[in-house]
């Protein structure tokens, strides 16, 4: 019998097992004697609180030292959280090195286990974080004017690309190293509060190891997608009857009727966030649509003029309904909608097989399920 995979499995296991309060961290740095003289700080999370460590450097060296009570993310910094000469590392149990021959940023991570694999994690993301802040203080540094409203535009469009790398590039690290608490950690960091998606980060969740499924981390991370997952999810449709464009009476069940597939989507013209989100929604119909996917979508809007300029200027050539009653909107009450956009994916045979799916998210599972 071959033992060593379960060796290397205990070992990848311990920062988590033996993990306590009494138990510190420490970091012990060599850099380049240009910063002799001026304090390096640390800025880390710890409990839900902000803190901030600093050390005065001597002769090219600092150490810096400290408790905490679950393995996180930090970052040190010879200027502030945001600006200066830095690089995130992670912190648990043990000694982290860091040693720099000039800048901080590229400095060379060693030491514990958690801050090696978190080093492999960190130098993927790095260049497209460089570029992202690069853009922040480029449109900080404009004077006002119509160039720095135009700025925006283009810095949004960077923002959602980063996004989805960022998402991508994690996704991929744990699906290569399930046993790693760094997987874990930012699996749950990446998707916080409302930016939790069930469809999105649970295949990738599945794949964590049992031992990482059970830490506190693992624990709370679960049920916050199960929270997520959405109440319909396995359940029958909602049928509702509603009124189009052009004045007629139709009904959900007459939709589904017709398609293997049909994505209800709550929306409304002057909802921001709806509009960003419709390039993506177009984009599943144009695949999808010959393969019997469809959309109906049900706007929250009250103005019918206005309501009918969106459709046409974001170019969605499918199902529309509204009975023009804003939040009041029936359909919408009886789907519990409370904030838009949201979604629910239904089958042919009527039972609700995804909720609140987004971006590549949506595109990926019709993909799935129409193959």
């Amino acid at each position: 019998m071959n033992f060593k995979p379960i060796i290397i499995l205990g070992l990848s296991i311990i920062p988590l097992a033996s993990f306590s309060q009494s138990e510190n961290f420490a970091i012990a740095g060599n850099i380049n004697r240009k910063y002799d003289g001026k304090f390096i700080k640390l800025y880390y999370n710890q409990a839900q609180v902000k803190k901030v460590d600093s050390t005065l450097v001597k002769n090219g060296a600092f150490k810096l030292a400290g408790n905490i009570t679950a393995p996180t993310s930090a970052k040190l910094s010879m200027g502030n959280e945001d600006n200066g000469d830095r690089i995130d590392l992670f912190l648990s149990e043990g000694t982290v090195r860091v040693s720099a021959k000039d800048s901080i940023h590229y400095a060379n991570i060693s030491g514990t286990k958690l801050a090696e694999e978190h080093e492999q994690l960190a130098k993927q993301l790095r260049p497209a974080e460089d570029q992202l802040f690069g853009s922040i203080n480029t449109f900080k540094n404009m004077p006002e004017g119509e160039e720095k409203k135009a700025y925006i535009t283009k810095f949004l469009a960077g923002l959602e690309e980063y996004t989805l790398l960022k998402r991508g590039i994690i996704h991929q690290f744990v699906t290569k190293y399930p046993s790693s608490y760094i997987s874990l950690y930012y699996l749950d960091k990446n998707a916080p509060g409302s930016l939790l998606n069930y469809e999105a980060t649970y295949p990738f969740y599945a794949k964590l190891s049992p031992e990482l499924k059970a830490t506190v981390l693992g624990k709370q991370l679960e049920a916050r997608l199960l929270a997520v997952k959405g109440k319909m999810t396995g359940l029958a449709y909602k049928d509702f009857i509603s009124t189009t464009p052009d004045g007629k009476e139709l009904s959900l069940k007459e939709v589904i009727s017709k398609n293997k597939y049909t994505l209800v989507d709550f929306w409304a013209s002057w909802c921001g966030p709806c509009r960003k989100e419709n390039p993506n929604v177009v984009k599943a119909f144009n695949a999808f649509k010959d393969k019997g996917f469809t959309i109906l979508s049900v706007s929250l809007d009250e103005d019918a003029a206005k309501w009918k300029a969106a459709i046409e200027k974001d170019g969605m050539p499918w199902y529309h309904v509204s009975s023009l009653k804003g939040w009041k909107e029936p359909a919408a009450v009886l789907y519990e909608i409370r904030a838009i956009p949201q979604n629910v994916l239904v089958d042919g045979q009527g039972k609700v097989v995804a909720t609140n799916l987004r971006a590549e998210t949506l595109f990926n599972k019709i993909k799935e399920l129409t193959q």
